[in-house]
C-alpha cells in the first residue's frame, strides 16, 4: 500500500538514517547486540580444550552427549525467540539471553559430576540460540538497507574472535589442566554483555508494532532521522502458518536453511569443537594439540577480512562455490593426513592434518561462515524477518547437533578416516547446491527480495530482472 500524503511507512523509515551522523551509535549498537556471538564462538572452542582435561569419564557416546546437546536445546531457543521477542521486546530478550548464559556458565564451571555439567552446558544453548535469531533482526532493523551486509558481518566476526579467544585461553590453562576456569571464565564476557546491553534503546520497529511512537521517534532521532509525519505501524511479527503460505518467503527459508544447515554438516565445528581431541589421538600432548587448534582458527579468522572486502564484488554465490570448493580441497588433503596417520608416519601426519585443518577455517571464513549470517539478515522482508530468521538459526542448530553428535560415535567405530571421506561427499554437494539453487542477493533491496525468491526453486540460480 503506498503510502498517505503525511504518512511513511515504518519499514520505509531506514533508508533515511544517516550514516554519518548515525555512525558511531550504530556501530554501539551493532557491536553490542552481536556480543551473542562471542559468546557462542567461545563456547565453540573451549568445549574442545574441556574434553582434554575433564575429569569425568567418557565414552565415545557421553562426549557425544556433552558436546552436541548444547545445539538442540539452542534450536529450541532459536524458534521460541521469536514469538517471545515479538511480545517483550528484542532488548528484553537480548539482556535475558546475557543473564542465563551468565548463570549457566558459572554451573557449568563448578559442576560436580558429568550429568551436572551436560545440564547447565545444554541450557545456556537456549540463551545461544534465541541470540543468533534475535540479534541479527535487531542489528537488521537499525541500518538502511544497503549497509545491511556490512553489519550483518558482525556477528560472524565475534563468533570467530570467541572462538579464537577461547582456544588461546585453553593453552594457556593446559598446564594446570583447569578445566572449570577454561568454562568459568566465560562468565565475564556475559556480564559485560548483560551491563552493556542494559543501555540499548529498543528496536523502534518494536516500539510502532506496539503502539509506543512518540519513544519510537525520540530513539529515531538519535541515528540521524527526523519523522514529522505519521507512522503507519508494522503489522505483527509473521505466524509461522503465514510463512509456510508465502512462496517467496518459504524458498528463503529453504535456500538460506539448507546454506546454514550445510556450513554446519560439512564439519566446521567438527574441526573446532574436536580439534584438540583429533590431534590429542595421533600422538601430540594436550597443550601441542590446543595450540595447533589455536593457530588455525586464528589464521582463519585472519582470511575474514578476505570475505568482507569480496563480499559485494564476488557476490553470495562466488563466495559460496570457492568457500564450499575450498572445503572439499582441504577435506581431500585431510585425508592424506589421516593415511599417513595410519602408516605410522606421525610427525609427516601432524603436519598434513594441521595444513588441511588450517585450509579448512580459511576457506570456511573467506566464502561460507559470514555469507550465510549476512543471507538470514538480508533475504526476508521485516514483517518476516524475526520468526523466519528463528527458523534458519534451527537449522543451524539441528545440523550442528546432528555432525557433533555423531563424530565421536563414528571415529569410535569406523576411525577418521571414512568419517572425513564422508564429509568430503558432503562438501561436494554443497557446492553442487551453491550452483543449482542459491539466488545471487548482491546489490538487492530487500524489496525485491521477494521477487528474487518468488519464482520456482529450480529457477533461482538464474539472475532475477527486476520489475
Amino acid at each position: 500500500m503506498a503510502d498517505s500524503e503525511g504518512e511513511i511507512s515504518y519499514d520505509k523509515l531506514a533508508d533515511r538514517i544517516d550514516r554519518n551522523k548515525a555512525k558511531r551509535v550504530i556501530y554501539m549498537i551493532t557491536i553490542v547486540a552481536a556480543l551473542g556471538g562471542f559468546l557462542f564462538g567461545y563456547d565453540n572452542g573451549v568445549i574442545g580444550s574441556v574434553l582434554l582435561y575433564v575429569p569425568f569419564p567418557l565414552t565415545a557416546n557421553s562426549t557425544a552427549i556433552l558436546v552436541s546437546y548444547i545445539s538442540f536445546i539452542a534450536a529450541i531457543g532459536a524458534v521460541v525467540a521469536g514469538p517471545i521477542t515479538d511480545r517483550f521486546g528484542r532488548k528484553s530478550m537480548l539482556i535475558a539471553d546475557g543473564a542465563m548464559y551468565f548463570v549457566f556458565a558459572i554451573l557449568a564451571a563448578v559442576s560436580t559430576n558429568l550429568t551436572l555439567l551436560i545440564i547447565w552446558r545444554s541450557l545456556a544453548g537456549f540463551a545461544i540460540g534465541a541470540d543468533t535469531a534475535v540479534a541479527t533482526s535487531y542489528i537488521s532493523e537499525y541500518v538502511p538497507s544497503r549497509s545491511r551486509g556490512k553489519y550483518a558481518y558482525s556477528q560472524q566476526l565475534m563468533i570467530f574472535s570467541g572462538g579464537v579467544i577461547s582456544f588461546w585461553v585453553g593453552y594457556a590453562l593446559a598446564p594446570s589442566a583447569d578445566w572449570r576456569l577454561m568454562l568459568g571464565l566465560a562468565a565475564l564476557p556475559a556480564a559485560v554483555m548483560l551491563i552493556l546491553r542494559s543501555f540499548l534503546p529498543e528496536s523502534p520497529r518494536w516500539l510502532v508494532m506496539n503502539g509506543k511512537v512518540d519513544k519510537a521517534k525520540q530513539i529515531l532521532k538519535r541515528i540521524g532521522v527526523e519523522v514529522k509525519e505519521k507512522i503507519i505501524p508494522p503489522g505483527k511479527d509473521a505466524s509461522y502458518f503465514e510463512i509456510l503460505k508465502n512462496r517467496s518467503v518459504r524458498n528463503a527459508l529453504i535456500v538460506v536453511g539448507l546454506w546454514l544447515a550445510f556450513q554446519q554438516i560439512t564439519g566446521i565445528n567438527v574441526i573446532l569443537y574436536y580439534g584438540p581431541y583429533i590431534y590429542k589421538y595421533i600422538g601430540l600432548s594436550g597443550s601441542r594439540a590446543i595450540l595447533n587448534t589455536a593457530i588455525s582458527e586464528t589464521l582463519g579468522v585472519l582470511e575474514f577480512w578476505v570475505s568482507f572486502m569480496l563480499i559485494e564484488k564476488w557476490g553470495r554465490r562466488g563466495l559460496g562455490i570457492l568457500g564450499y570448493g575450498g572445503i572439499a580441497g582441504s577435506l581431500i588433503i585431510m585425508l592424506v593426513g589421516i593415511m599417513y596417520f595410519s602408516s605410522g608416519a606421525l610427525v609427516i601426519a601432524a603436519i598434513v592434518i594441521f595444513a588441511a585443518s588450517t585450509l579448512f577455517l580459511v576457506f570456511f571464513h573467506v566464502g561460507v561462515g559470514g555469507v550465510g549470517w549476512i543471507l538470514q539478515g538480508e533475504s526476508l522482508d521485516p514483517h518476516y524477518r524475526v520468526t523466519g530468521a528463528g527458523i534458519m538459526a534451527a537449522a543451524d542448530w539441528i545440523a550442528n547437533g546432528i555432525i557433533l553428535w555423531i563424530f565421536p560415535i563414528w571415529k569410535a567405530d569406523y576411525g577418521l578416516f571414512s568419517f572425513f571421506a564422508f564429509e568430503l561427499v558432503l562438501s561436494a554437494i554443497s557446492v553442487i547446491f551453491v550452483v543449482l539453487m542459491v539466488p545471487e542477493t548482491k546489490g538487492k533491496t530487500i524489496e525485491q527480495m521477494d521477487q528474487v525468491y518468488g519464482r520456482p526453486i529450480r529457477e533461482l540460480r538464474k539472475e532475477v530482472k527486476l520489475k
